[in-house]
C-alpha cells in the first residue's frame, strides 16, 4: 500500500510536468495556448485556453426573514475531497493542499464564493474582485517572504499570519498604486472601517470543509481575508506534539476506524460515503489501534460551528454533471461588524468566484463586477420575492460568465496599465473591456509581464 501511494503521487507529478505543461524558465518561449504554462518556482500556472472560462448560473429568492442564493455549475470532474492523512510505515503522511495549479492527487475541494457589498467599499462596484488583488499576496509571483510577513506588527504579530491574502485598498495607507501590503492602518482605524461597513461580505461554499455539515463559511475582507465571529465548522485533525491525528472514525457508528488510501486516490468515495470526518461519528484517536499501511483519515475535522461564521446554511450536491448549491441566511446581518444586511428593493454589488478542478488559492475563475437586486429589476441578478418556503420557490436564473484573472493586481491597474487614468477616475471595467476582451488579454498580459 505504501508503494502504491508514493508511486501514484510521483507518477501524477511526472505527467503534469512533461505531458501537460509548457515549462517556462524565465525567458521568452514558444507558447501553445492548448496547454498550461507552468513555472512552479514562481507560482505560475496559466491554464490552457479551454480551461480559462466557464459559466456559473445564479438565482436568488427571499421572503420577509431570509435570503437564498442558488448556484448551478457544470463540471465533469467534481471534488468533495480535500486533505488526508495516510498511515505509511508507522507514520501519518499528509496529502493534498493548495499549490500552483491542480493538486497532483486531486485532493482539493470545489468551492463557490461570493463577495457582496452595500456600496460602502469604493471601487468594488466598478472593478469587483480586482480591487482585492495586490502585489505581495500569497501564490503570486511577487508573494512576500513568510518571515517578512511574520515580522509585520499587524499581520504577523497581531493576527499571527505568515502570508498576505486579499484585502481592500481602504485598509492601507495611500491610494491606487501607492497601496502596499505592509502599509496597514492602525487598529483604531480598522475598527472604524468595520463599524462603518467598509468591508466586503464573503460567502464561501466549500464542498468538503462546510457542505457536509450543512453550512457555508461566512467571512469578510478588510485588511486580510477574515473569518466572521464565532467558531469554525472545520479544524485540523492533527496533534503537533504527538504527530498523530486527534480523531478517528467511530467503529461503533461507522463500522470502520479509517478509510482506504486506494479509494481516496482513485476518488471512489461518493457523496454519501465517509469521505469526511465529523463530530457525529468520530472518537478520539487511539494510537494503540492496529493501524495498517494505507489506513486513511481526513485531515479536516468537521463540527457544527457557531455564531456569524456558521450563519449561512448550505445544501450542495453534484448530480448529472452539475453542482447544485443553495445558501440561505437571514436578511439581517448575523453580525454587522462582519456581514451585510439585505433589504427589500436593495441593489448590492457582487462578484463571484469558482474553484474547480482540484485547485486552490488564486487558481480560480472570477466574474466581472455584477449586481444583485432584491425584487429590483435594475440589477443584473434579480432575487424573486416569495411569501412562502424559499426552497419551494422558483428563481430567475442568470448566466454569469467566469474567467481566469491572471496575476492582475490593483497597483498595476493604477500605474502601468494603459487605462490607469480611467481607473483612477473610477471608470468601471465594463466601459473599457468586455468579458471576451479580458478572457483573451489577461493571460497575454501575464505571459508578457510576469512569465517573460
Amino acid at each position: 500500500m505504501v508503494d502504491f501511494v508514493r508511486a501514484r503521487s510521483q507518477k501524477t507529478v511526472l505527467v503534469s510536468a512533461t505531458a501537460l505543461c509548457t515549462l517556462i524558465a524565465g525567458a521568452a518561449v514558444a507558447y501553445d495556448p492548448s496547454e498550461p504554462v507552468v513555472d512552479m518556482d514562481r507560482n505560475i500556472w496559466i491554464p490552457a485556453e479551454d480551461d480559462r472560462e466557464a459559466v456559473l448560473r445564479v438565482g436568488a429568492v427571499y421572503n420577509d426573514e431570509e435570503f437564498q442564493i442558488r448556484y448551478e455549475f457544470e463540471t465533469d470532474d467534481p471534488s468533495w475531497y480535500h486533505q488526508y492523512l495516510v498511515y505509511e510505515e508507522g507514520e501519518w503522511v499528509r496529502y493534498g493542499g493548495a499549490q500552483a495549479g491542480p493538486e497532483p492527487d486531486g485532493l482539493y475541494e470545489d468551492r463557490i464564493s461570493m463577495m457582496l457589498d452595500d456600496n460602502s467599499v469604493e471601487g468594488f462596484a466598478a472593478y469587483g474582485g480586482f480591487i482585492t488583488s495586490h502585489e505581495g499576496m500569497r501564490s503570486l509571483t511577487s508573494a512576500v517572504d513568510s518571515d517578512e510577513v511574520s515580522a509585520h506588527p499587524h499581520l504577523g504579530q497581531t493576527l499571527g499570519r505568515s502570508d498576505v491574502r486579499k484585502f481592500i485598498p481602504q485598509s492601507r495607507e495611500g491610494e491606487g498604486a501607492e497601496v502596499s501590503w505592509d502599509g496597514v492602518h492602525d487598529e483604531e482605524a480598522l475598527e472604524q472601517l468595520r463599524a462603518d461597513g467598509v468591508f466586503l461580505d464573503l460567502w464561501q461554499w466549500r464542498a468538503h470543509r462546510s457542505n457536509p455539515v450543512g453550512l457555508a463559511d461566512n467571512g469578510y475582507v478588510l485588511e486580510y481575508r477574515h473569518s466572521s465571529s464565532g467558531s469554525s465548522m472545520f479544524s485540523n485533525n492533527w496533534d503537533d506534539d504527538t504527530e498523530q491525528p486527534l480523531w478517528m472514525f467511530d467503529p461503533d457508528a461507522t463500522g470502520i476506524a479509517a478509510i482506504e488510501a486506494e479509494g481516496i486516490f482513485a476518488r471512489e468515495y461518493g457523496q454519501d460515503d465517509y469521505y469526511y470526518l465529523a463530530e457525529d461519528f468520530a472518537v478520539p484517536f487511539d494510537p494503540d489501534h492496529d493501524w495498517q499501511d494505507g489506513d486513511t483519515l481526513p485531515f479536516r475535522f468537521l463540527s457544527a460551528g457557531e455564531g456569524s461564521r456558521a450563519a449561512i446554511a448550505a445544501d450542495g450536491r453534484w448530480e448529472d454533471g452539475v453542482w447544485r448549491v443553495r445558501l440561505t441566511r437571514t436578511l439581517e446581518a448575523p453580525d454587522p461588524m462582519d456581514s451585510k444586511t439585505l433589504e427589500d428593493d436593495g441593489v448590492y454589488p457582487v462578484a463571484f468566484a469558482v474553484h474547480e478542478g482540484q485547485v486552490g488559492a488564486r487558481w480560480h475563475l472570477v466574474s466581472m463586477p455584477s449586481s444583485l437586486g432584491l425584487g429590483n429589476d435594475e440589477a443584473d441578478i434579480v432575487a424573486v420575492r416569495t411569501e412562502g418556503d424559499l426552497d419551494a420557490a422558483e428563481v430567475e436564473w442568470t448566466d454569469v460568465p467566469v474567467m481566469y484573472p491572471s496575476q492582475m493586481v490593483w497597483q498595476f491597474l493604477n500605474s502601468e496599465h494603459p487605462g490607469a487614468a480611467q481607473v483612477r477616475q473610477g471608470v468601471d471595467v465594463e466601459t473599457e473591456h468586455s468579458f471576451r476582451d479580458l478572457v483573451e488579454r489577461l493571460p497575454e498580459w501575464e505571459l508578457r509581464t510576469i512569465v517573460e
